[in-house]
């Protein structure tokens, strides 16, 4: 519940406002209640009761945040987590069914095909899950990770059913139940003592959420890239010839400031590509917009020229990412200005 974060609510409204710059929905939107600090405020505010959830402002000023936590890079105070505290605020308002439109649309379409595409996903052929396998979460290029995952001598199968992220990040926790109990159930049958996940948020939701909320699993979630870095060092993959074309890594957000995943990309970059890093990089890195696309896909287009902006400042002709949606934004925003690519297809 939003109460929960009272105490690091007021830390943040009496705040100096040291990561009002940070956030990307404040600098494309150009408004102080998007801010962390207004968020923060808006969030007091409600608590207080000065204002309610009937306020579309008030709304708005929840759903207009990425999620990215590049905010908690430049904050000085441990205790705060705008994010957390914006999912909190999200719970409540979905509850009170005082969502933005939009998401409505969102939770209808997602109900109707199990994902957050609205449409249905095709899987190249692949073995189910099973006792003998480990579990790949869904994301992008599968055709390379299932055969890296040959290559590596990996047995494995894959239940491509989503974790429910999508869901929970958009306050519709109770929904999210529902997919979190079926995947639930569906490791524990399989026996899988690894889950190695494509996507980052995938890898948080079952790393951290699924406990938080009472389903903890028994096996150990990686994601693909914590994988590779292994398989790696033990000699069971081998990498491509190295390249000594200017490749750019971009971190995404919940690879690297949600699971503090930064060296075991480059570790693998590092073998294969000529690296160069953006001015801003690692904790700091640009988010590309994604989590603002189902309700403010003009911010998020915004969100993420600013991300491509420096992308393309390091004069790379290729830039890795580590993250399917990551991969297919920066792939509609560069065009074929720069070759964009999933980590997984240089192995």
């Amino acid at each position: 519940m939003l109460k929960d974060y009272l105490h690091k609510i007021k830390l943040c409204a009496a705040c100096p406002k040291m990561c009002r710059f940070a956030c990307p929905v404040a600098e494309v939107e150009k408004k102080e209640r998007v801010t962390p600090w207004g968020k923060s405020l808006t969030a007091l505010l409600v608590l207080e009761d000065n204002l309610s959830y009937d306020d579309p402002d008030v709304v708005d000023t929840f759903y207009s945040c990425c999620m990215c936590k590049r905010c908690k890079s430049y904050c000085l105070v441990d205790d705060v987590d705008i994010p957390a505290m914006i999912q909190a605020g999200r719970e409540e308002i979905a509850a009170a069914k005082k969502e933005p439109e939009e998401i409505k649309i969102f939770l209808e379409n997602f109900k109707k095909f199990n994902n957050p595409f609205g449409k249905e996903l095709k899987l190249p052929p692949h073995p189910s899950l099973s006792p003998e396998g480990r579990g790949l979460r869904k994301g992008g290029s599968k055709k390379e990770k299932i055969n890296l995952l040959d290559k590596a001598g990996q047995g494995y199968g894959i239940f491509s059913d989503c974790c429910g992220f999508p869901l929970w990040a958009s306050g519709y926790t109770e929904d999210a139940r529902g997919f979190m109990t079926k995947v639930k159930e569906a490791f524990l049958s399989s026996g899988a003592r690894k889950i190695i996940a494509s996507c980052p948020a995938c890898a948080y939701m079952l790393k951290s959420i699924y406990p938080s909320l009472g389903f903890g699993l028994s096996a150990d979630v990686l994601h693909i890239a914590q994988f590779i870095d292994s398989a790696i060092k033990d000699g069971r993959l081998h990498l491509n010839k190295k390249s000594d074309i200017d490749t750019v890594y971009h971190d995404p957000c919940f690879l690297g400031r949600y699971l503090n995943i930064y060296d075991a990309p480059r570790n693998i970059l590092a073998q294969t590509a000529a690296l160069k890093e953006p001015i801003k990089t690692r904790e700091y890195s640009n988010c590309c917009g994604a989590g603002l696309y189902h309700f403010r896909s003009k911010a998020a287009r915004k969100v993420t020229e600013i991300a491509v902006e420096n992308i393309r400042q390091t004069k790379a002709k290729q830039m890795i990412t580590a993250c399917p949606t990551c991969k297919r934004i920066f792939t509609e925003a560069l065009k074929d200005k720069i070759t964009v690519k999933d980590l997984t297809e240089l192995v």
